[in-house]
């Protein structure tokens, strides 16, 4: 496996999704190539060079991989590697129980808002490198969570799949912008906002920006969030090197600062002599090519009539208002190289993709409420959760405490309300067609 990429080529990887994202979105009465972005669940995008595989197999590789503290895990983390929550069915994909949920802190900040608990990081790291073979000179104690402190609430979250984030990274703003907001065609009180973020990557674009310079604040121009519960996330590589630091303790020019409890520096006992861990993103570059290369899963078997009535039951419902079929991704789809080039990826250029999302975030009510706003989402917003890869999940909802579809279809509230209603008033054959088309997914 590579362990060297220098700093140029890393500044031209800074800058891949700034290239994506400028392309419009494409007509809708253009020519649509076959979709060939579907493959069974934890396998490559079909197309891929033999470059791409490589370094498809590699990231893999090192998603799989049990980090130790000599390599930066900790000194306080979640879990070892990207797989221990990432598995089911295959590499990758979600967790099929909720033992692996992550807790978000927050804090309450006057009467109503609250925002991240950023005393020792804004999730709970509940490990300690002090357990492992090399960290035992460290006497961290793993992170409690502080619920006797007033004003401090939790928000648990779900580990999603990331089957297909490649291709959702490769959507451009437009298209997304063109769902959001009331439409004639939507069922009524469904509109839909784009959240918003700030490209990590438009850090490479900055001339003084130093791959040793400890910045920690993102800096570029606004792109629309589509990864996350709550769409907080624009790019594809703040999405791999976020979770690295935050869950693994692993610490990069652009997250730089080791989570610990209260927030004070770590004891040197606790700290490698090379600052930050993953210097050159040797490691958090091939976990980007890991989930850019990740194949969209492909649908299970559509067996007439009920799956293709339950499809149009589906959309009678108003679950297509939301859980938008279709997307496109831009036409020339750049990604960088590690001898320092930029180079476009036909897998990911010009292809259809069926997510069943429309990646804005919308007003589910209060049974759905947190206490974690992020962005422009309160803690009554969530981004449509993708339906591709259904098949293969057994909890639902962002804290997984959905064991069925239609449970969590009976939560739905303020957009998903009238379509909520429309669920239930459907017959009990309409509701094995709707199962049907949904297991097919």
């Amino acid at each position: 496996m590579k362990t060297v990429i220098a700093s140029a080529p890393l500044r031209a990887l800074l800058s891949t999704t700034l290239l994506a994202a400028a392309t419009p979105a494409l007509a809708q009465d253009q020519i649509v190539p076959p979709p060939t972005v579907t493959a069974p669940a934890g396998a490559p995008l079909p197309g891929l060079t033999p470059e791409e595989l490589l370094e498809f197999q590699e990231g893999k590789a090192l998603f799989e991989h049990d980090f130790t503290p000599a390599q930066g895990l900790g000194p306080l983390f979640r879990a070892q590697s990207c797989v221990a929550c990432h598995f089911g069915p295959a590499t990758g994909g979600g967790d099929p129980t909720t033992t692996e949920n992550v807790t978000h802190y927050t804090v309450r900040n006057g009467d109503q808002f609250f925002q991240a608990f950023e005393l020792g990081g804004p999730v709970q790291q509940h490990k300690s490198i002090k357990q492992l073979p090399g960290g035992s000179a460290c006497q961290l104690e793993p992170d409690v969570v502080p619920l006797n402190q007033p004003g401090v609430g939790t928000s648990p979250r779900h580990t999603p799949p990331v089957f297909g984030f490649g291709l959702l990274d490769a959507v451009s703003d437009a298209d997304i912008l063109t769902w959001e907001g009331a439409q004639g065609w939507k069922a009524p009180g469904v509109y839909g906002v784009a959240n918003w973020g700030v490209e990590l990557e438009g850090l490479g674009k900055l001339r003084a920006f130093s791959l040793d310079g400890g910045r920690t604040q993102p800096i570029g121009p606004g792109r629309v969030g589509r990864f996350g519960w709550k769409a907080q996330t624009p790019t594809l590589f703040q999405f791999t090197n976020e979770p690295f630091n935050i869950e693994l303790g692993v610490t990069s020019p652009f997250w730089p600062r080791e989570n610990t409890p209260n927030g004070a520096q770590p004891p040197a006992e606790c700290r490698l002599p090379n600052q930050p861990n993953d210097v050159n993103s040797q490691q958090t570059l091939p976990l980007y090519y890991f989930q850019a290369f990740l194949a969209a899963p492909e649908r299970g078997p559509i067996t007439p009539p009920a799956v293709v009535l339950g499809e149009q039951v589906f959309r009678r419902v108003g679950c297509d208002d939301c859980h938008r079929e279709t997307l496109r991704t831009v036409k020339d789809y750049y990604a960088p190289w590690p001898d320092g080039t930029v180079r476009r990826v036909a897998a990911l250029s010009d292809k259809v993709l069926k997510p069943y999302s429309d990646l804005l975030i919308h007003d589910m009510g209060t049974a759905l409420e947190d206490v974690r706003p992020m962005g422009r989402a309160s803690g009554r917003m969530w981004r449509t959760t993708p339906l591709w890869g259904l098949r293969h999940k057994t909890r639902y909802l962002h804290d997984g405490s959905a064991g069925t579809v239609e449970d969590a279809i009976l939560v739905h509230g303020g957009e998903g309300q009238w379509s909520r209603d429309a669920y239930v008033a459907l017959t009990a054959q309409e509701k094995l067609q709707l199962k049907a088309f949904l297991d097919s997914l």
